[in-house]
């Protein structure tokens, strides 16, 4: 696996110049975070898959994400799934801490807003 980490939308490091090629990758992780309300999806994550899908069309996970307190969580967990969905990935980790930031799943809202997604969550074919 090969991770690419998104610090911030509009500054995306482009994975080409350090991609080591498919002989060495099955699958490629992705890491970016919703620190902001008006981060999506398609803001966050997708010109990174669209950079990655012009290198391979191995499987790609979300290796790590999770919202900002001040982002409304339940909203982006939905948007979260639904984008997961969009993209046909494999799936998602949930960075589930506190620390400068609390990334947890601590409301009620939230919680439902994650067993929804995963209740109807259903694996791409390949």
């Amino acid at each position: 696996m090969r991770t690419i980490n998104i610090v911030h939308p509009k500054r995306i490091p482009a994975p080409a110049p350090w991609w080591p090629g498919s002989s060495y990758v099955t699958w490629v992780g992705v890491d970016g975070y919703y620190f902001k309300p008006s981060w999506t999806f398609a803001s966050l994550f997708g010109p990174t898959i669209k950079a990655v899908r012009a290198l391979t069309h191995d499987p790609i996970l979300i290796a790590e994400t999770g919202v900002a307190p001040d982002a409304d969580k339940p909203a982006k967990v939905t948007d979260l799934f639904a984008g997961i969905r969009a993209h046909g990935l494999l799936g998602f980790v949930w960075f589930n801490a506190s620390g400068i930031h609390d990334w947890r799943l601590d409301s009620p809202a939230a919680i439902a807003a994650f067993r929804r997604g995963a209740k109807t969550f259903r694996r791409p074919v390949a």
